[in-house]
């Protein structure tokens, strides 16, 4: 269990960082596709502030404190905080992609470790799936 509770600790900080780089491509893209991207990443942030929601949740189902601070988020992630604030659209989604691999695999982590953990074990495969999905959707546009 406690292997699980480091893997949603770490994905609920890597979250938060992930919907703050996620506003700043929605505000600052630019490029002939700049409609749809604007639209796509603002899915995208919000899915990522359910994200956070509900893996706070879970860690407090297991009676666990989430991480409730900006500072002990950004401590711990492990996503790349984005320091530009003017992208291409090649640029931000190569950059999305790569991230979205990077949760993928932490899923994928969280499904192998939380097989004791029915509840847990659901979520994580079911991040998988929507995972594979944006990513193949993405890889698809700038292609």
């Amino acid at each position: 269990m406690e292997n699980t509770i480091q893997i949603l600790n770490q994905i609920q900080a890597d979250s938060l960082t992930m919907y703050t780089k996620l506003h700043n491509y929605h505000w600052n893209i630019k490029g002939l596709q700049f409609y749809n991207i604007h639209q796509k990443t603002e899915e995208f942030y919000n899915y990522f502030g359910t994200m956070y929601d509900d893996v706070a949740e879970r860690l407090l189902q297991l009676n666990v404190k989430p991480i409730v601070t900006l500072k002990g988020a950004l401590e711990r992630s492990k996503i790349e905080e984005e320091t530009k604030d003017d992208f291409t659209i090649q640029y931000a989604v190569e950059n999305i992609i790569k991230d979205f691999n990077y949760f993928l695999g932490a899923f994928k982590e969280l499904s192998s470790a939380s097989e004791n953990d029915a509840p847990t074990q659901a979520y994580a495969d079911d991040q998988i799936g929507h995972f594979q999905k944006e990513i193949w959707m993405l890889r698809s546009l700038i292609e």
